[in-house]
C-alpha cells in the first residue's frame, strides 16, 4: 500500500486528544445564545463588550474578544450560529480543538483590528462593532485553504442552489470584502470580514502547511523546489509518520525517492480524488501500479 511509506501520508492534524468531547462549534454557539439573552436582560451588558475603535484605543483590548460573543439581531444570531456548525465542524475534526479555537479566536482579534484601523485612519465611520462573522470568515478560508478543490453547495437567498469550489469561494468572499471596504457600506462589517479570513489564511500557511504544528513540508520550501532552490531537502519521520522537512537535521535521509512519489505519484492520487481512478491513462496506471511495488519492498 503506498501508505506503508511514511512519506506517503498526510501530516496528522488530527490528535486523539482533539477529537474527544463535546464539539467546540456546539459550545460556541451556547456561548453565543446566552450572550444573546444577557444583551437582552442585562442593561449595559451589550454597550460595555462591544468593540468600539475610540475605546480600543484607550485601552479596552478585551473588547476585542467580547464583541465576538454579541449580536445585532435574532437573525444575525441564527445565521452566525448556522454558519459556525457548518463551516466550523470539518475544520475542528481536521485540525483539533486546542487548533480550531486560536483560529476562529484569532481571526476574531484580527478582524476587529483591521476594523478599528480603518476607523483610526479615517477610511470608515467609527462605528460599534459586534458579531461572530470575523471567527467565522476564518473558519471558511481556512476551510477553502485546507481543502481547495472540495466542491460546495450552497443557496442564494436561501433558494437558488449553487455549486462552486471551496478556492473561488474564497477569492469570491475576498472580493466582496475588498468592495464593501471601498463602497463603505454601512451596516456590515467588511473590514471585519476581511480581517478574519486574512488571519484565516495565514493559520494554514505559517502554522498547518508551514509545518510548525503539522510536520508539514512549508508552503516556502514547495516553492524553492518549484524554482529550482529547493533540491536539498531531507526528510525525517516524527510523531508515528507525519511528514517532516529538514535542511539540516542529522538523522534525515536523502529523498530521491520521495522526488519520485512526489513528481510522478501525487498528481496521479489528486486526479484520483478529483475525478475517480476510472480517468486513468494507460501510463498513469503503469506509474501507480510501479509506485505500489516500490512501496511493497
Amino acid at each position: 500500500m503506498l501508505e506503508d511509506r511514511s512519506y506517503m501520508r498526510e501530516p496528522d492534524w488530527r490528535p486523539a486528544a482533539g477529537r474527544s468531547g463535546i464539539s467546540l462549534c456546539l459550545t460556541l454557539i451556547i456561548a453565543n445564545v446566552i450572550c444573546y439573552v444577557l444583551q437582552h436582560t442585562v442593561r449595559g451588558f451589550e454597550g460595555a463588550l462591544a468593540l468600539f475603535p475610540q475605546r480600543l484605543q484607550e485601552g479596552n483590548i478585551w473588547e476585542l474578544l467580547s464583541y465576538q460573543f454579541l449580536h445585532g439581531g435574532l437573525f444575525h444570531l441564527l445565521i452566525n450560529c448556522a454558519m459556525i456548525w457548518f463551516a466550523g465542524r470539518q475544520i475542528e475534526e481536521a485540525l483539533g480543538k486546542a487548533r480550531f479555537l486560536a483560529l476562529y479566536l484569532v481571526a476574531g482579534v484580527f478582524g476587529g483590528l483591521l476594523q478599528c484601523g480603518l476607523s483610526w485612519s479615517g477610511f470608515l465611520p467609527p462605528a460599534g462593532v459586534v458579531g461572530a462573522s470575523a471567527g467565522i470568515f476564518g473558519l471558511i478560508a481556512a476551510f477553502a485553504m485546507v481543502y481547495w478543490e472540495r466542491e460546495l453547495t450552497f443557496l442564494i437567498m436561501f433558494i437558488i442552489p449553487v455549486r462552486m469550489k471551496a478556492k473561488y469561494l474564497l477569492i469570491a468572499l475576498a472580493v466582496i470584502g475588498v468592495l464593501g471596504i471601498i463602497s463603505k457600506q454601512g451596516g456590515i462589517a467588511h473590514g471585519a470580514h476581511l480581517g478574519g479570513m486574512i488571519w484565516g489564511v495565514l493559520f494554514i500557511l505559517l502554522f498547518i502547511q508551514g509545518g510548525t504544528w503539522s510536520g508539514a513540508e512549508p508552503w516556502w520550501d514547495r516553492l524553492k523546489e518549484r524554482f529550482g532552490s529547493g533540491r536539498d531537502r531531507k526528510v525525517v519521520t516524527i510523531d508515528g509518520g507525519a511528514r517532516a522537512y529538514s535542511r539540516d537535521q542529522g538523522k534525515s535521509v536523502d529523498v530521491e525517492e520521495i522526488d519520485f512519489v512526489e513528481s510522478e505519484v501525487d498528481p496521479i492520487l489528486d486526479k484520483i480524488s478529483e475525478k475517480g481512478i476510472q480517468s486513468l491513462s494507460e501510463r498513469e496506471r503503469k506509474i501507480l501500479e510501479q509506485a505500489r511495488k516500490k512501496m511493497g519492498r
